[in-house]
């Protein structure tokens, strides 16, 4: 093949090659030496063993593990706020002061109304111990009155033998009829003595009826009296309580990360529990609520690693696990998503609550034979004669070969964000792929890896 005049002109700053314009590449390419001059065309981009890192991109953000909102169950004027911002508190302190002047009053009054109980119930057991007294001396007076009749009945008994007797002899006139009436008088004497006896004695058994009723009453008044201590008590405990809260406090252990109220402020918590703090946890452990696509989020599992990033610090990389996949879809605009829910350590405290994140989360690792990189599978030469094979079957890369881009057929499996691996196909450990090709008139790209 003839060639046509070569002329090599010197300019200012370098060499300048003029040609033929039918000049082919491996010819002229021959003619250049070893091919470095085609091989500077392009950026190439090495063939080699790899790790495939396959990911699933989510966004979120930053919150802690525990966010407690703090608020007044009573309503009152705030008279000294004792907490602000960034305030390191614990459980229990106290982070402000609502006026506190009507709940004391209610609680001596509360306080008085049991005291008042209390003397009610040592009335109603005197009262118990004066009706058993009174219960004690019925039953001694039912003893004697007893015996009363019981003397009584015998006396009867007797003068009615003796009436009879001597209503015999009378009869018979041995006795004057005289001594035998007043053996009769006698006798119904002793009756009626009996009748009072037990008249007397169903009396007292009356009277005995009532002590036992009395004691039942001042038992009754006596539980009602302590019934009345009780609900006292409950109501001092209802107003102390009601004083406590007018102590408004922590928790839990954590940092002040909001408040909503200045000193001097009026709360209206009878309508609604209005949010006075906002108390974060250990800030040493962070949590990512972070949204995967429906598309994705079949391929997270919990215990899986992430990275993520922050805009605060765009060069660096902070490390996070999955810790919850919560089965609750998010729909916005149409967009169907799952929250992930990541656990980071946050040592430095870097990180903050509210923060964007863009979080990679891994969910495949393994290492590959041959790899290339993703930017060889874009690539096609703009070199007339460069063509790729006729079978459309897998996917292409370009390599240099005597000289000129040459069209290999690959067939790839995962790939991550870089590179992907290739299971089949014409290459070999070490070769170059081609990756990019500057534009026309462009400065020559460099290399892939030279700086």
């Amino acid at each position: 093949m003839i060639i046509g005049r070569v002329f090599l002109a010197a300019l200012t700053g370098g060499v300048v090659w003029t040609a033929a314009p039918h000049l082919p590449i491996a010819n002229m390419a021959g003619l250049l030496g070893p091919g470095e001059p085609v091989k500077s065309r392009y950026d190439l981009g090495a063939v080699e063993s790899a790790e495939i890192v396959r990911t699933v991109t989510a966004t979120g953000s930053v919150a802690s593990t525990i966010n407690v909102e703090v608020g007044a169950q009573l309503s009152g004027q705030i008279v000294k706020l004792r907490a602000d911002f960034n305030d390191f508190v614990w459980k229990g302190q106290v982070l402000a002061d609502l006026d506190d002047s009507t709940f004391r009053v209610q609680v001596e009054a509360a306080r008085a109304a049991l005291e008042g109980a209390e003397a009610d119930v040592r009335v109603a057991e005197a009262k118990l111990a004066r009706a058993e007294v009174d219960a004690g001396q019925v039953e001694i007076q039912h003893g004697v009155l007893a015996a009363r009749l019981d003397v009584a009945r015998f006396a009867a008994q007797i003068v009615q033998r003796e009436a009879q007797r001597k209503s015999a002899l009378g009869v018979k006139g041995v006795i004057a009829a005289s001594e035998a009436d007043d053996a009769g008088t006698r006798s119904e004497v002793a009756i009626a003595a009996e009748r009072e006896a037990e008249a007397n004695l169903a009396v007292l058994r009356g009277q005995a009826d009532g002590a036992k009723a009395d004691i039942a009453r001042a038992k009754a008044e006596l539980d009602s009296a302590r019934a009345a201590v009780h609900r006292c008590k409950a109501q001092l405990d209802n107003v102390s309580i009601d004083l406590e809260r007018t102590r408004i406090r922590s928790p839990i252990d954590g940092v002040v990360v909001g408040r909503n109220v200045e000193e001097g402020q009026t709360l209206a918590s009878t309508l609604e529990t209005r949010t006075l703090f906002v108390i974060a946890g250990d800030l040493r452990r962070m949590e990512i609520h972070s949204r995967v696509d429906e598309s994705d989020i079949a391929q997270v599992r919990v215990g899986q690693p992430v990275s993520f990033t922050v805009d605060s610090y765009p060069g660096r990389r902070f490390e996070a696990t999955v810790s919850q996949i919560r089965k609750e879809p998010q729909v916005i605009q149409n967009v169907v998503t799952y929250i992930a829910l990541l656990t980071a350590a946050n040592d430095d405290y870097a990180l903050l609550p509210g923060m964007t994140v863009v979080a990679k989360i891994e969910t495949d690792r393994a290492v590959a034979s041959l790899t290339v990189p993703l930017a060889a599978l874009r690539f096609h030469p703009r070199t007339p004669t460069a063509s790729a094979p006729a079978d459309s079957k897998g996917s292409v890369v370009w390599t240099l070969r005597r000289g000129a881009p040459t069209a290999v057929r690959v067939t790839v499996g995962n790939e991550d964000e870089a590179r992907a691996a290739v299971i089949s196909g014409d290459l070999k450990p070490g070769e170059q792929v081609l990756t990019g090709e500057p534009p026309p008139g462009g400065a020559p790209p460099r290399p892939a890896g030279e700086s």
